[in-house]
């Protein structure tokens, strides 16, 4: 598993891991698509960077609503909120792309991850961990 770009660490091991293995998902799908946004090959790692980026986020939120719930965060409901609208946005996308609603998915998911991985983690993410590292939280239990 890559390292995570220290502008994206929390802090905290276990999430950090969590986040690069997330980015690592996005990168390979950046690979596999770059330059074949329209075709058939674009269209399959659309379809495979999906399946498992949805699997991960799923996976990954749980366990970061579960630190959050152990320890009290007073914005966990908030945080929630926005882990199931990116839940139902990777639906939407999946939904689409398998229903071959969209030929420009891979861009689309491009997108959508980048945009999400500077909100999320650089936002909702660093609020979190400044207020587990203050109750002195510094890895998952």
């Amino acid at each position: 598993m890559a390292d995570l770009d220290r502008r994206f660490s929390i802090g905290i091991p276990e999430i950090d891991a969590q986040h690069a293995h997330w980015i690592a998902i996005i990168e390979r799908f950046r690979r596999a698509a770059a330059g074949h946004q329209l075709d058939p090959q674009g269209i399959e790692a659309a379809i495979t960077a999906l399946n498992e980026l949805v699997a991960y986020t799923h996976q990954h939120f749980a366990c970061e609503e579960k630190l959050l719930q152990a320890h009290a965060y007073p914005r966990l409901a908030e945080h929630c909120r926005a882990h199931r609208e990116i839940e139902q946005q990777l639906d939407s996308m999946r939904s689409d792309l398998l229903n071959q609603r969209t030929r420009r998915l891979s861009l689309k998911l491009n997108l959508f991850a980048t945009i999400w991985l500077f909100e999320h983690l650089l936002g909702a993410d660093a609020d979190y961990a400044d207020f587990l590292r203050a109750k002195g939280v510094v890895a998952v239990a």
